[in-house]
């Protein structure tokens, strides 16, 4: 009996890993993703093209956090044929801003401050051009 009780007390291991996790979102903010990794890793791996841009300008929305329109010319395109290098391209990258509190869910919101100042970007696109379950990846050099 007294095993059962200070199992209780305790909590138990789904209680304490929900814990742990609600924990973990409210010390890493914007970033972080609440689905598992590999619904990411099989985003990119579907994705019908891969681009790789020279960032020119991030137009950011009004509100704390949205999509920021990333405009740019592709400089490489790894994989698909619905882009080619020196196309112009404007994309809708979900960010937001420092200290910004966006919905929970499985969108990854890129820094404002580190979007608006990378020189680079990698988009992983569905057939319609639009980036795929939020994966952009800024870049400081090319490829």
């Amino acid at each position: 009996m007294m095993k059962a009780i200070g199992t209780a007390a305790r909590g138990t291991r789904p209680a304490r890993l929900a814990g742990s996790m609600l924990a973990l979102l409210a010390l890493t903010g914007p970033a972080l993703a609440l689905m598992p990794p590999y619904v990411y890793e099989s985003a990119r791996r579907d994705a019908r093209s891969v681009i790789v841009l020279a960032v020119e300008g991030v137009e950011v929305p009004r509100r704390e956090f949205g999509a920021c329109t990333v405009s740019g010319t592709v400089r490489v395109v790894e994989r698909g044929d619905a882009f080619t290098a020196g196309q112009k391209v404007q994309i809708a990258v979900p960010c937001a801003r420092k200290d910004a509190s966006p919905p929970i869910g499985g969108t990854i919101y890129q820094p404002v401050e580190t979007l608006t100042a990378s020189r680079f970007g990698r988009a992983w696109l569905d057939a319609d051009g639009k980036v795929v379950l939020s994966q952009y990846e800024q870049l400081a050099a090319l490829p």
